[in-house]
C-alpha cells in the first residue's frame, strides 16, 4: 500500500466511522424491519459500518454480503443516491454500487477481512456475519465459525460453516491485527492474497 494509498485509506476509515445514518434510510430499513428495536438498528448500522470498514481498507477485494439485514440497509443508503455518491466519493474515491459477490470463496475473503477488523480469534463470529442471527432478521443468514469437522463438514440445516467454506480450512491462515485501527495492510497470507 503507497503513503497515498494509506492516506486516503485512513481518511475514509474516519467517515465510516463517524458516518450519521440520514433520517429518511433510517426511516425506510425500519419500515422494512418493524420488529427491530432502536438498539437493534443500532446495531445493523455498527455491522454495516464494519462491512464499509472493509471496502475501505481493501477496495478491491471481492467482498460478500453476508447479511441480510445490513444488505438491506446498504440498498436503503443508495436510494438517496446524492447522499450516497457524496459518501462513497469521501470513503472510497469512487461509486461502490450495491450488488455485492455472492461467491462462496468471497464470503471466505470477507469473513477474515472482518475478523481482522474485530481483532477476534478464528473461533469468534464478527459482527457482520452474526448480526442477522443475533436479531432474528427474518430469512436472515446463520453461520458457525467452526462446525466441528475436521476434514469433513458437519452440515447443519439453515447454518453455512465458514471453516469449510473455500479458502478457510486452514484457521492458521488468520492472524489478528493488533493496530486495529490503522489500515489493514495487504497479506498474502490472509483473504486468498493480495490485491
Amino acid at each position: 500500500m503507497t503513503r497515498a494509498e494509506r492516506a486516503r485509506s485512513l481518511k475514509g476509515l474516519a467517515v465510516v466511522d463517524g458516518y450519521r445514518f440520514p433520517a429518511g434510510v433510517r426511516h425506510r430499513f425500519t419500515a422494512e424491519h418493524g420488529d427491530l428495536d432502536t438498539a437493534g438498528v443500532a446495531l445493523v448500522e455498527d455491522a454495516t459500518r464494519q462491512w464499509f470498514r472493509l471496502a475501505v481498507r481493501r477496495p478491491r477485494a471481492r467482498l460478500s454480503m453476508p447479511s441480510v439485514a445490513v444488505g438491506d440497509l446498504w440498498h436503503e443508503m443508495t436510494l438517496d443516491t446524492r447522499g450516497y455518491a457524496e459518501f462513497c466519493e469521501a470513503t472510497l474515491g469512487y461509486f461502490l454500487p450495491c450488488a455485492p459477490e455472492q461467491a462462496r470463496t468471497h464470503l471466505a475473503e470477507t469473513f477474515h477481512l472482518a475478523q481482522r477488523d474485530e481483532s477476534c480469534g478464528p473461533e469468534t463470529l464478527p459482527l457482520l456475519f452474526r448480526v442477522d442471527q443475533q436479531l432474528k432478521i427474518k430469512n436472515g443468514h446463520h453461520y458457525l465459525a467452526d462446525c466441528g469437522g475436521r476434514g469433513v463438514c458437519h452440515e447443519l440445516p439453515g447454518a453455512i460453516c465458514l471453516r469449510h467454506v473455500a479458502g478457510t480450512e486452514n484457521p492458521k491462515r488468520w492472524r489478528p491485527n493488533p493496530r486495529r485501527d490503522s489500515p489493514v495492510v495487504d497479506d498474502p497470507t490472509i483473504g486468498g492474497g493480495g490485491n
